[in-house]
């Protein structure tokens, strides 16, 4: 992609593959209130199904809710983003997004405005898109309970749009989202066939720096079932700069696991939302750790 314009926020003209994919997603953390979440959804025309993902952590609570309607998705573009008690609304373009969470005992009002401009993520392995950019943001939201005040909370989050055909079960992948007051890290490190393949970016006002090396060491919780709670990751830009970010899950509930069976094997794939702390910049920071694995029989 030689450059973003605010029609790759909108719909893209699918291939034939089934597999194809449309999604978008969000996270936010506010760590002074203990709040945080993630919310995406997947639109897959060509196999006649759409995919809405809401996870919300507060008050030591896990709120969760993922469902895969099938049908044609609708043809217009602002109802194709909404389903049952999800409901995703494009205010502008690259610069400001709604997203609803409603239910008898739960109303949820986010809003998310860029902060930084969106970038181009890379090309990838090759397994999980055509397209795709990121974007860091402030996040304002209202968590409404049918007793008590109103939670309110505000953050900072990423953002990204991505299209093409995803394979899931590549051999692994780790993803990670970190915001620090002046600048904002996101970068997948892709594993398939033994190799590390890495894309993302280090963003800031002005713009970014593609990320050309990802060093990880992941910290495990658990037995005999290990979950990943904590990594430090090296960052290495183009620039020759250089970033090593300490990073953990904020709570025990403050992330889901996700699986997914195929022929021959099943995927595992953990988000979980954590505190960052960078020694370059010797400062706290909020965002996503994500991992994948796959496992063949």
């Amino acid at each position: 992609m030689a450059s973003l314009s605010e029609k790759d926020d909108h719909a893209h003209e699918p291939d034939a593959k089934l597999a194809w994919r449309e999604s978008y997603y969000f996270n936010w953390v506010d760590l002074k209130r203990g709040i945080s979440g993630f919310s995406t959804v997947g639109l897959l025309p060509n196999a006649n199904k759409r995919e809405f993902v809401f996870a919300l952590f507060y008050d030591n609570e896990r709120e969760t809710y993922w469902e895969e309607p099938d049908g044609a998705i609708p043809t217009d573009f602002r109802n194709s983003l909404s389903f049952d008690r999800l409901s995703f609304e494009m205010i502008e373009p690259l610069k400001e997004w709604r997203i609803k969470y409603i239910l008898d005992h739960l109303e949820v009002d986010i809003k998310w405005k860029a902060r930084f401009p969106a970038y181009d993520f890379g090309g990838g392995s090759g397994t999980s898109w055509n397209g795709h950019f990121e974007q860091s943001g402030f996040v304002e939201g209202s968590i409404k309970l049918p007793t008590g005040p109103i939670l309110a909370f505000k953050g900072y989050g990423e953002r990204d749009k991505s299209w093409g055909s995803r394979d899931w079960h590549i051999e692994a992948w780790y993803a990670f989202h970190a915001q620090f007051k002046d600048i904002s890290f996101g970068l997948r490190r892709d594993q398939v066939k033994g190799e590390f393949v890495v894309s993302g970016g280090i963003s800031t006002v002005d713009g970014h720096v593609p990320i050309e090396k990802v060093d990880v060491d992941t910290e495990y919780v658990g037995s005999p079932q290990k979950i990943p709670y904590a990594a430090t990751t090296t960052i290495h830009g183009a620039d020759e700069s250089q970033y090593t970010i300490k990073s953990k899950t904020l709570s025990p509930k403050s992330f889901v696991r996700f699986e997914r069976a195929f022929q021959g094997g099943s995927t595992e794939l953990f988000e979980n939302m954590a505190h960052h702390y960078c020694e370059e910049l010797d400062e706290d920071g909020t965002g996503l750790l994500e991992w994948l694995f796959t496992y063949t029989e």
